[in-house]
Parts: structure tokens; sequence; C-alpha cells
């Protein structure tokens, strides 16, 4: 088993999307800006009280992120990388993503490594082939040969190598109104993704 902590300057936002479940705690009421209208292609300002939120963080790109509070998205996105990085702090201006408020942060991303396992797999492949059939019309004796290609399906086993890879993402927020230093809310969230990693693969036999 193999456990590594990455501490290389790689954005967390080279994958495609992140998820991660939390809770917001606000403290003090906070100003944010709601997607709204037909396709939430607009959006409208709205204060949240204080008080626990359940939120989910959605990572979308580099340069876009979704502050989930059940139906109601808080876009946090940008025309610029966010540059947010698999290991280490960060911070995001109110005037980069057009919000009132600034969102300080830190990010952790545990890797790990395990199960590696040799064995074989049923499988299938298809295959072209041109076959010719006698075809006779009904109303006379007349007959053609006719050809065309037909794909068939052949099943058999290969051999395969694999390994699963364990990724524990968690992440802290603290956001303050813009302009300012005062921290009004807090965010705590994790999401864990587990994928099945293909080390070697034989064709289908």
């Amino acid at each position: 088993m193999k456990k590594m902590l990455m501490m290389l300057s790689v954005l967390l936002l080279s994958v495609s999307c992140v998820d991660l479940n939390g809770t917001l705690q606000v403290q003090q009421p906070l100003t944010v800006k709601m997607k709204s209208g037909f396709l939430g292609l607009k959006t409208k300002t709205r204060t949240l009280a204080p008080g626990a939120h359940q939120a989910r963080l959605v990572v979308k790109s580099s340069k876009n992120i979704k502050l989930e509070l059940g139906d109601q998205d808080i876009p946090i996105k940008s025309d610029d990388s966010l540059n947010i990085p698999q290991n280490g702090q960060f911070y995001i201006d109110a005037r980069k993503i057009e919000q009132p408020f600034s969102v300080a942060g830190n990010m952790r991303t545990d890797v790990e490594h395990y199960g590696w396992t040799d064995t074989t797999e049923r499988c299938e492949r298809n295959i072209v082939e041109n076959r010719c059939e006698k075809v006779c019309a009904r109303d006379s004796n007349r007959c053609d040969v006719v050809c065309k290609d037909v794909t068939i399906t052949l099943y058999g086993i290969k051999d395969i190598s694999y390994h699963y890879k364990r990724t524990d993402r968690q992440v802290s927020l603290e956001i303050m109104p813009e302009n300012s230093t005062a921290i009004v809310a807090r965010m705590v969230s994790r999401g864990i993704e587990t994928d099945k990693i293909i080390d070697r693969e034989s064709i289908c036999r």
C-alpha cells in the first residue's frame, strides 16, 4: 500500500469536476450574488442570515466554482484562473469574481494508491466481415449475389492489471465582505473519490 501527500503546485482545477460537501457557518449577515432568471443567466443579491447552512462546493473548471446552498447557486467565477492549488493556501479577491465578498482558503489533498491486482476479465470486440449471399426474386428465376459488410461481436478474455486511487480533498474557507478583513462566514468541506486505474491490458482474445 502506498500513500503520498501531493505537495506539487499543480492546480486542483486541472481535474474535470470536484464535489466537496460541508457546512457554511455564517456568523454575521453575508451579502452574496446568486444565480437567477431563465437558465440562471442573471444574478440577484441576497443576504444570508447567521446560522449553519448545508453547502456543496463544486469545482467545475480552473475559472469556475459554484457554492450550492440547497437549490441556490452562488457563482465564484472569473475570466482568469482562480489559482487554487492541490495543497496550500489561496486568496480570491471580490473584484475578480464580481461578488461582494472575498475568499481565503486552504486546500489539502491526500492521494492513496492500493489494491494492485493481476487477473483476467471477460471481454468483447467487434470485427467487420464482408459476407455474400444469394438473393432470388420471388416472381422470377433470377438470382444475384449480394455482398455487404457485417459487424460481428466476438467474446473472449483479456489479461489486465489494475489498482485503485483514492483522492481525499479537504478545503477550509474564510469569507470576508469586500474591502474588509472581518471574517463573517467559514466553511469546511470534504470530498473523496475512488478511481480504478488500468495499468496494463492485453487485447481481447
